[in-house]
């Protein structure tokens, strides 16, 4: 909200009268944990979680948490490093748009919510700057008018859509899978053969791509996912999980993808939502959805692909219904973003 001009002589009035204003409007919480007033350009950030609004000030932290106005939380990464999350929605549910932290240092703090970026101005230009020429661009959509739609089915061999983020990996992923809190028995063979899916020879739709993008499971493992509840990205500790939690309504899984300056990933985790049913056998039916082709989205994120428009029959549309087994294999347009990544 703009900031008025107080017409009271004492400094220490007018700031106690521009805080209230500020929890009124719900820019910032009235908890001691929030800050409640912004520091200078280039000055330490308070700690605790942060606004967006706190962090507009310019303010340098490489601690702490960024709190959204849709209640997502994430930690603040490093010092020249960025964090994604990437989501799948339910069918008919509303998408989580897309979110990018970036901590430049010096410059602060820049928040990407969907297409819209936040935080520190110095930090907002430096984003757009470093972006500017892959995310946007390396989009590939149909063109040419039609009067009727077609069919995700008649189009998952013709429609090129593929989006690339601005990551990816120079190095095997090596991972991860924590089967606490499991709602499929075969889960992680859903997941191998998900992240399966994008490397090496991919052959779909009649055609046969090479993509260089390279995975090797480790092992089981009993830490979580570095994920929250409410869909965010917590502090990461150098290893790749995927495992299974509490997501928000209409929210099948989400991957946090973590990457340095030159855009190289470091570091990516899972969660499924527990709160739905799965399955992972060779066939599906019911109101389950399927673990191997919600994980394939999953991965396709992980790899550095972002999401496509409904209706051109990817994997990397935004959503899926239930027993989608059709998006455990990749559309046209999903190859041609692979090979052009790897």
């Amino acid at each position: 909200m703009p900031v008025r001009t107080m017409p009271w002589t004492s400094a220490a009035t007018a700031a106690a009268a521009l805080a209230a204003a500020l929890v009124g409007a719900g820019v910032v919480s009235a908890s001691p944990a929030v800050a409640a007033t912004s520091p200078t350009a280039g000055a330490s950030c308070p700690s605790g979680t942060l606004s967006l609004r706190t962090l507009e000030s310019g303010c340098t932290t490489s601690t702490g948490t960024v709190r959204l106005a849709d209640g997502r939380t994430f930690a603040v990464p490093a010092r020249g490093e960025s964090v994604a999350a990437l989501s799948v929605a339910a069918a008919g549910a509303e998408e989580l748009p897309e979110v990018v932290v970036t901590n430049t240092g010096n410059s602060g703090v820049a928040v990407r919510v969907g297409e819209a970026w936040q935080g520190s101005p110095s930090a907002v230009r430096q984003a757009e700057r470093s972006t500017l020429g892959t995310a946007d661009t390396a989009h590939t959509a149909d063109t040419g008018a039609a009067t009727v739609r077609p069919s995700a089915a008649s189009t998952k061999c013709t429609s090129k859509a593929n989006t690339q983020n601005d990551y990816r990996w120079s190095s095997t992923v090596q991972w991860y899978y924590n089967p606490s809190g499991t709602r499929t028995t075969y889960g992680d063979d859903a997941l191998r053969s998900a992240a399966d899916a994008w490397t090496g020879t991919i052959t779909s739709c009649g055609t046969t791509v090479t993509s260089s993008a390279r995975e090797s499971f480790v092992r089981e493992a009993t830490q979580a996912p570095d994920l929250t509840k409410d869909g965010g990205c917590a502090t990461n500790n150098g290893y790749s999980v995927m495992g299974w939690g509490a997501l928000p309504a209409g929210t099948l899984g989400v991957t946090c993808v973590w990457y340095d300056q030159n855009g190289v990933a470091r570091e990516a985790d899972q969660r499924y939502a527990t709160r739905y049913s799965w399955s992972s056998t060779a066939t599906c039916s019911g109101s389950r959805y399927d673990m191997q082709a919600v994980a394939t989205h999953e991965w396709g994120h992980l790899y550095g692909l972002g999401h496509v428009a409904s209706g051109t029959g990817q994997v990397m549309e935004p959503s899926g219904g239930t027993c989608a087994t059709g998006s455990r294999t990749l559309g046209l347009g999903d190859m041609t973003g692979i090979a052009a990544k790897y």
